[in-house]
C-alpha cells in the first residue's frame, strides 16, 4: 500500500486512476483483495487500521474524491498509541 501511494506521490499523472479505476494500480502493486476493498471505499479509520501512515491516508482520500473531514486532528492517531 505504501509503495503504491509513494508511486502516486512521484507520478501525479497516475493519480486520476484512483478515481477512474484503480484496478491496474492494485494489480501492479499486488494489493490483496481485502485491502483493495478498504482502499476503494474505506474511510479514515479503516485506512488507518491497515497501517497506512496518516499523511498517506489523507492523500489517498483526496485522490479518491472522498472527504477527509473539515478538521483532521492528528491527535486522532497519537491518542490511540
Amino acid at each position: 500500500m505504501h509503495e503504491l501511494i509513494e508511486h502516486l506521490i512521484r507520478s501525479p499523472a497516475d493519480r486520476p486512476l484512483v478515481k477512474a479505476g484503480p484496478e491496474p494500480l492494485f494489480d501492479r502493486f499486488a494489493i490483496a483483495e481485502p485491502v483493495r476493498t478498504v482502499l476503494r471505499g474505506g474511510g479514515r479509520d479503516e485506512l488507518a487500521a491497515l497501517g497506512i501512515h496518516p499523511n498517506m491516508v489523507v492523500k489517498w482520500l483526496i485522490w479518491s474524491g472522498r472527504p477527509t473531514m473539515p478538521f483532521f486532528a492528528i491527535s486522532h492517531y497519537f491518542d490511540r498509541r
